[in-house]
């Protein structure tokens, strides 16, 4: 039996997931590549996971996915929420940063 989960949860947990691994990875570009401030790595970083939230809205699109797991079905809205709440983000720190 599938789990049933508030669409209010999905869109925080997958948004917090992505943001956290976008900043990570920001920063870890900073690191290597002196050449940008930290805020635009961050920003850019941020944008990268909402590109990413796409890419996983169309693999858990698949039937297959959901057939072989039994995690509850993420609607493709929670994924596009996700994505906006990171791209904005991304702006507001890079419109903040230097």
């Amino acid at each position: 039996m599938r789990s049933v989960t508030s669409p209010a949860r999905s869109v925080v947990a997958l948004t917090l997931a992505g943001g956290v691994l976008g900043a990570l990875g920001g920063i870890v570009f900073w690191a290597a590549h002196g050449d940008t401030t930290l805020t635009r790595a961050v920003a850019y970083g941020l944008w990268f996971a909402a590109a990413g939230m796409f890419v996983l809205m169309a693999i858990a699109g698949r039937k297959v996915v959901w057939r072989r797991t039994s995690l509850p079905v993420v609607e493709g809205w929670v994924f596009i929420t996700a994505a906006v709440t990171l791209t904005v983000a991304g702006a507001l720190i890079d419109a903040l940063g230097v």
